[in-house]
């Protein structure tokens, strides 16, 4: 025992005057701290909370604003969108979003960007778009693009993104939303810490915030019980209480509210996970990996995919060569196109990955040069083949993407082949433009609308068979809408025109059979009109089920079609 007194007593060497630990003392001199004052007792490290940021000080500070701006735009979102996927709020509803993000960002201090013009028009535009068609597949669409664009704004508004690729802004969209899900339920700690802050400074202002809340918590739940107790108490209370709750529509209550809350944190937390600014805005540079890898595997390629070019050149372009017994020009031409539009997507990721993750070399670029040309020629090709199988058998919403996926990846193609031979090539702003750009007239040129005018044609039905033709009836009667000119339009549709007399005088028919005696006939054999039946009925009630919210122009145009 003496000899460890006179260790305690005897000063380590090296050890300052100030205190602090020298380095050759047993315990760790930054972060641990003795416990109970023993000084042979277990250390116990303490570890700083990682400090917030500028942004998130603000939020804090601000949260009386983000708090009930949350909440108000919860209620907005709500009031546009609940059970109403095309209606006139829409484009009211991306106004009022993009006004409160970009009002929000100047409470945190993040200035506006001009560069951001093109999403701000983009993502209205899109919000036009879904008041004006009624087509499910458009809407879906719609709503991604709506979504991501906005999520690349407020990456493009919070940091410096101009040098920012592919990869990067992928990894910054799931850092943030990863941080967006740890940050639900910052509400509750930021609505504490301000509490706390107005607390400790006397001289601000007084907040009604947190009492009106803790009110409406109490309230709600005692305004249950109390009237439950007096219904049971009194026969005529209980009675208008009860017709109370017959006129009360307790899914809308409950739907409305859900939404409303879900809305509020998620909102929050989005403004939560931008505040941290946890992404590094500095571009890594990742072609660390050797050349020699990539040379063989697009140098494998480049020889299958010449082949099949010249193939390609050789028998759909050109046409001079003899096929194989049993096959013919058009058998040959109508297949494969998704097939090679996989190819091309393929093609695209290959080239990206290569140019991204190995170094420059003059052989490399030559061989994914190569590639891309080969991948031009597939794509004209797969584009062909569609065309030619679309004058076969008619026209497809899903036929009109493929040539829509092919246009916006031979120009996609073409910017990757720029960015072969230069470095500094702003691909990923050219690749949203191209596929906003194009998917925007996508979006507003009303795709049912011309598939139904061109599968009515007579020039393509006589391609068709009974069995082709009852498969093209039955997509017909799918559509949304928007082929409501055209499928109940005896002008374009000649399978109503010798119905239209007695549609006219009696009304649309509930039953097939009774008006089968005035149906267009050929060669002796009815023309079923039950598909025309079904989709007059569905479009009618689209029509009766049309207010003001939601307000659809193209279910609009539809009605003075309807008899």
């Amino acid at each position: 025992m003496e000899q460890i007194k006179q260790q305690e007593n005897i000063p380590n060497q090296g050890q300052k005057e100030s205190g602090t630990q020298p380095t050759n003392s047993p315990y760790p001199a930054a972060n641990m701290q003795p416990r109970n004052n023993a000084p042979y007792a277990a250390y116990q490290p303490s570890y700083a909370p990682k400090p917030d940021s500028a942004c998130t000080k603000r939020m804090k500070e601000h949260f009386s604003f983000f708090g009930i701006g949350s909440f108000l735009y919860a209620i907005f979102y709500t009031f546009c969108l609940y059970k109403n996927a095309s209606g006139i709020t829409y484009p009211f509803f991306v106004a009022g979003t993009l006004f409160y993000f970009f009002f929000s960002m100047q409470k945190l201090g993040v200035p506006y960007k001009k560069s951001s013009i093109f999403y701000l028009v983009s993502i209205q535009l899109l919000g036009i778009s879904n008041c004006l068609t009624s087509s499910p597949q458009l809407l879906f669409f719609n709503k991604c693009g709506i979504f991501l664009l906005a999520f690349i704004l407020m990456l493009h508004t919070m940091y410096a993104d101009h040098s920012w690729n592919l990869p990067k802004y992928f990894t910054a969209c799931f850092q943030t939303a990863g941080t967006a899900i740890t940050c639900l339920f910052r509400p509750f700690s930021d609505m504490a810490a301000y509490t706390e802050e107005r607390k400790q400074n006397k001289f601000g202002k007084k907040s009604y915030f947190i009492p009106v809340t803790i009110g409406i918590a109490i309230a709600v739940p005692l305004l249950l019980v109390v009237s439950v107790l007096l219904a049971s108490a009194d026969a005529v209370f209980a009675e208008i209480f009860v017709r109370i709750l017959d006129n009360i529509n307790f899914e809308t209550i409950f739907g409305t509210l859900f939404m409303t809350v879900f809305v509020f944190f998620c909102s929050y937390a989005a403004f939560a996970a931008l505040a941290t600014k946890n992404i590094r805005e500095e571009q890594t540079d990742h072609r660390h990996q050797e050349p020699i890898i990539a040379i063989i595997i697009t140098a494998t390629l480049c020889i299958i995919y010449l082949v099949f070019s010249v193939i390609q050149i050789l028998y759909l372009f050109i046409g001079n060569m003899k096929l194989p017994d049993g096959q013919t020009y058009s058998s040959y031409a109508r297949e494969g196109f998704f097939q090679l539009l996989i190819v091309c997507i393929l093609n695209l990721m290959i080239v990206l990955i290569f140019l991204y993750f190995f170094r420059e070399n003059i052989v490399l670029k030559i061989l994914l040069t190569i590639l891309s040309g080969c991948t031009f020629i597939m794509i004209l090709s797969s584009a062909l083949r569609m065309l030619m199988y679309i004058n076969r058998y008619n026209l497809t919403l899903l036929r009109i993407l493929v040539l829509w996926a092919l246009a916006v990846i031979f120009l996609l193609m073409m910017g990757v082949t720029v960015l072969i031979y230069k470095n500094s090539f702003p691909l990923f702003p050219y690749g949203m433009m191209v596929v906003t750009v194009f998917y925007i007239v996508l979006s507003f040129s009303r795709p049912d609308y011309w598939i139904a005018r061109y599968n009515l044609e007579q020039e393509h039905l006589t391609y068709l068979d009974g069995y082709d033709i009852y498969n093209n009836q039955s997509y017909l009667s799918t559509l949304s809408a928007d082929a409501a000119p055209i499928l109940l339009n005896d002008k374009y549709n000649f399978y109503i025109k010798e119905a239209n007399d007695y549609i006219h005088e009696y009304g649309f028919p509930d039953n097939y059979d009774e008006i089968k005696d005035y149906l267009y006939q050929e060669e002796g054999t009815y023309v079923d009109l039950d598909w025309i039946r079904r989709y007059y009925l569905r479009i009618e009630k689209l029509s009766d089920k049309m207010h003001i919210r939601n307000f659809n122009f193209s279910v609009h145009a539809a009605q003075k079609y309807l008899w």
